[in-house]
């Protein structure tokens, strides 16, 4: 792919986003949605209330730390709501063998809890950052290994793309579907920034079509659903569960913002928006340095440049 810089990073022309907003029912979104808690102090009470509410809208899987494997098929047994479990979550650090015997363990309590045979798991694993910077090809290793031992289910791959240049990003996705994973996704949620719409367009020109995108981080308004939706699912055959994802703690709140959205669709679609805010760069300063001065230099090429000191003054 040509690295050059294409600027503005994604343009959201005011009609693709009315489109997007005139398909996106509720119904439509939620089946998108992969309703997430990771927190490390989360009691079961509160995934017993995270299942349910899944349940209740129809969301794609329920998203949970390993631990909540002796507690979630009995939950979603019977109710079509798949059960998702982070795999060496947040970092990434652990050997290969450990990945996979971790996934494997998974897969076998949940199945054998669940009692509704395979299809009803997936994996969203974690690559080691620092060893795919050093060896891409340890990155392909890690998942292929954790697809085999995942015997069948969905693994998603969590690249960190915060922490990677665009070619890495692009490499990263590309390695993951070489594979034999079924998604690519950005972010645990813990880095420095979660889901933005030019990751998610990269991510997507990376494996093309027939892989699934995963956008997570920061989503908590249907408004940020319809950018990453637009980056990473513009044409409709790409928004089915199989295709794009949306990893989110705050489900609830993006089916009711999307009731805003939904009352006047053109006035939604041309709402304005702080470009810097939705942009990589816009998060250098929290970056390491080798990105930070990365993501800086791209800042200086980029026609909202002159524009950005005004847009931060108004917060």
């Amino acid at each position: 792919m040509n690295d050059k810089p294409r600027l503005p990073l994604v343009d959201f022309p005011p009609e693709g986003l009315e489109e997007i907003i005139g398909w996106l029912t509720p119904q439509r979104l939620a089946a998108l949605i992969d309703a997430t808690d990771l927190r490390a102090d989360t009691r079961r009470e509160k995934i017993r209330t995270l299942a349910e509410m899944a349940v209740r809208y129809r969301c794609a899987s329920v998203c949970v730390n390993p631990s909540e494997v002796d507690l979630l098929p009995r939950l979603l047994a019977g109710t079509g709501v798949k059960e998702c479990y982070v795999v060496d979550f947040p970092l990434g650090r652990s050997t290969i063998a450990m990945k996979a015997q971790q996934t494997a363990e998974i897969v076998r309590q949940s199945r054998a809890l669940r009692g509704e045979g395979p299809g009803w798991v997936e994996l969203d694993m974690v690559i080691n950052v620092g060893r795919f910077r050093d060896d891409p090809d340890h990155t392909r290793r890690e998942v292929a290994a954790v697809v085999e031992a995942a015997d069948g289910e969905v693994v998603k791959v969590i690249i960190r793309s915060s922490e990677l240049r665009d070619d890495e990003i692009d490499l990263a996705c590309r390695l993951a579907q070489e594979a034999g994973a079924h998604f690519v996704k950005n972010s645990t949620g813990m880095e420095t920034f979660g889901a933005t719409p030019e990751h998610i367009r990269r991510m997507r020109e990376a494996v093309g079509p027939g892989m699934g995108v995963k956008a997570a981080g920061g989503i908590r308004e249907a408004a940020d659903a319809v950018r990453l939706l637009f980056a990473g699912a513009r044409e409709p055959e790409l928004r089915s569960p199989d295709l794009f994802r949306i990893g989110t703690s705050s489900p609830q709140n993006l089916l009711s913002t999307l009731e805003v959205l939904r009352a006047d669709p053109a006035a939604a679609a041309r709402m304005a928006y702080h470009p810097c805010s939705i942009c990589p760069s816009g998060y250098a300063e929290r970056q390491s340095p080798d990105l930070k001065a990365y993501a800086l230099a791209r800042c200086q090429e980029c026609p909202h440049l002159p524009r950005r000191a005004e847009w931060v003054q108004r917060g």
